[in-house]
């Protein structure tokens, strides 16, 4: 059925409206904005119907007021209600100019935002070209109508009721008494009657111009839908695989679309063939392997069966790719730990089309659901087991570079061992540098475990085990790097490792200390008493002194007392003589010590003493 817009209707035309049911006659007399008097909402197309409805009384008071008039809430009430609900809610809500008389014979007349709004009204003597200057200004000549009172003005006028001419009543008030209104004489011509009195009614109403006039002239306010701007493929399209097509909605002014059809070609648009008929916004489509292309498209539609363009998609190739073939194997450890790494291995698939991009691993936890937790081209992967989990069970498909994936290759379920392993707490960080250490020192520790297992203790240093022992939960404890044990340590760089173990969970604590021992210090810890005064001594110092090494040997005879006398005996002891003691006083009584002290030099070459050796008398 072809349609034409209201506003494209000639002045002078008819249109129908249904009332009742019933269709009437309404002329066009006039299209858009009748003059500045006029709200903005009153550009459109007016209607007036051609034949004269009913009779009816203006006002029952007698007062030349249209605003209170009941006429005004007649037509806009019980009158309105005859139209179509549709067309109902398409009449404009306008703001039509209107004048009041007084009694005194005073008139005013409010146009513009002032007007009164109304969506069913009768025209005014101004609209129909026979206003007077003496009559509040409420309108402007309607398009339709002729000024002046001239044959032809006066027919256009003229109202039938019945099939007869007859009176029919205008919107403006007379002007003088204030109990009077205009109306049009059966002749055409103008004339006033009192406000109670019957006459005829002719209604007008403006229309919004877009509506759709049919071919018999009746006014619709349904529309075309829209067409959905846009229509969605996958960005490829695998031969022998089903895929998603999607589009936007379509839009309709009467918000009756109804739904969609969808048709695709294979022959690049030369034939279509319909795929989907309904409301969704998408559909699948199944693509048979071999097909070489496909395009789509897509039309929205509405109740009454108006049909939008098609949105046509752009034509893909269809890509007839062989999925790889599964995986040979797939490989996870016997034992299963919960709070530690799991390596699951699998073998390397075959892809007959040579473009195999990798694999796609997936874990069901206590045989819930898969999910993917790897992607990529590795032949294996190290997943965190969450403590807690009862089971794990792990499958791994193949795909290709257009993402067409193999079977699953599945493996056995494994039970998640949740022991926790024990912790170790120390003040210095696990992986920190104690820094340099000159002297022997010890680390405080405490072992604890939360399932109360009976712990394990290795201590090491350079991976040498110095002791192994089963330790006191919560306890302190010490590991020394003292004495003869820090002696016999070479300088440089060294690892502690404190390894905690409940036999199936393990624990290693790692520090660093840099041994930086440059100087030496030999004496005896307890000085040797003698009965008499001492006074020589022969010394010899064995091992390899770097020449460049600050070396001092010292002996003294008063060992006891609270100052001993210290003397230099390097020479002595280089050439291999005795030395004789200069001092010959002991406060608390003669005793033998001596010191040896040697530090590296410049060189930074380390050397070592392997005995002291001497004696006094």
């Amino acid at each position: 059925m072809a349609t034409v817009s209201l506003g494209s209707k000639a002045v002078g035309s008819t249109v129908k409206l249904n009332e009742s049911g019933t269709p009437q006659n309404y002329i066009v007399v006039h299209q858009g904005y009748p003059s500045s008097l006029y709200a903005t909402s009153c550009n459109g197309t007016w209607l007036l119907r051609q034949d004269i409805y009913m009779t009816y009384i203006w006002n029952a008071s007698n007062f030349a007021n249209y605003s209170s008039a009941y006429i005004h809430s007649y037509l806009n009430s019980t009158f309105l209600a005859r139209f179509d609900s549709t067309i109902q809610s398409a009449v404009i809500q306008a703001k039509i100019p209107y004048g009041v008389v007084a009694s005194n014979g005073d008139s005013d007349a409010y146009s513009g935002s002032s007007g009164l709004s109304a969506k069913v009204f009768l025209l005014s003597e101004f609209e129909i070209g026979s206003g007077s200057i003496v009559l509040p200004e409420d309108g402007a000549k309607l398009s339709y109508f002729e000024s002046g009172s001239g044959a032809s003005a006066l027919a256009l006028r003229i109202g039938y009721l019945s099939g007869s001419a007859a009176a029919w009543w205008l919107r403006t008030p007379h002007y003088t008494g204030g109990t009077h209104a205009r109306y049009v004489l059966p002749t055409g011509a103008a004339s006033y009657a009192t406000c109670s009195s019957t006459s005829g009614v002719r209604p007008a109403l403006i229309l919004d111009p877009t509506l759709l006039v049919t071919d018999d002239g009746t006014v619709t306010t349904n529309t075309a839908p829209t067409a959905p701007n846009s229509i969605t493929l996958p960005s490829s399209i695998m031969g022998g695989t089903s895929i998603a097509i999607s589009w936007t909605a379509g839009t309709d002014a009467e918000g009756n679309l109804e739904g969609y059809i969808v048709q695709r070609s294979i022959d690049g648009g030369s034939t279509w063939t319909q795929i989907y008929q309904g409301e969704a916004l998408s559909t699948t489509n199944s693509v048979a392997f071999g097909i070489e292309s496909v395009m789509y498209r897509v039309k929205a539609y509405d109740s009454e069966g108006l049909e939008s363009a098609y949105k046509t998609s752009s034509q893909m190739t269809v890509i007839n790719n062989n999925a790889p073939g599964a995986p040979g194997s797939i490989t996870v450890p016997l034992t299963v730990l919960g709070g530690q790494q799991l390596t699951i291995a699998w073998g390397a698939a075959v892809d007959k089309d040579g473009n195999l991009e990798g694999y796609a691993l997936e874990r069901s936890v206590n045989s819930g659901t898969y999910e993917e937790i790897y992607r990529g081209a590795a032949l294996s992967f190290a997943d965190t087991i969450t403590k807690g989990w009862n089971t794990v069970i792990y499958r791994v498909r193949a795909y290709d570079a257009y993402t067409a994936y193999s079977s699953y290759t599945t493996s056995s379920s494994r039970t998640v061992n949740n022991n926790t392993a024990p912790t170790i707490t120390c003040s210095a960080a696990s992986g920190s540098s104690l820094g340099e250490k000159s002297a022997g020192f010890s680390i405080s520790y405490s072992v604890d475990d939360v399932d109360g297992d009976t712990v394990t203790v290795t201590e090491a240093v350079d991976g040498v085990i110095k002791r192994t022992f089963a330790a006191t939960l919560g306890s302190s404890n010490s590991f020394a790097v003292t004495g003869d044990y820090f002696m016999k340590l070479l300088n440089g760089t060294r690892t502690i490792t404190i390894t905690a173990s409940d036999g199936t969970a393990t624990t290693i604590y790692t520090l660093y200390f840099t041994k930086a021992v440059t100087t030496a210090t030999f004496t005896l810890e307890k000085p040797m008493e003698a009965d008499d005064q001492i006074t020589l001594t022969v010394l010899s110092v064995l091992g390899s002194i770097p020449s460049d090494a600050d070396f001092t040997v010292e002996v003294t005879n008063n060992a006891n007392d609270d100052s001993p006398v210290w003397e230099d005996c390097l020479n002595s002891v280089k050439t291999g003589s005795n030395y004789v003691f200069t001092n010959q006083t002991a406060a608390n009584g003669f005793a033998y010590n001596f010191r040896v002290t040697i530090k590296r030099g410049d060189s930074g070459v380390g050397g070592y003493v392997t005995s002291i050796q001497g004696g006094f008398q």
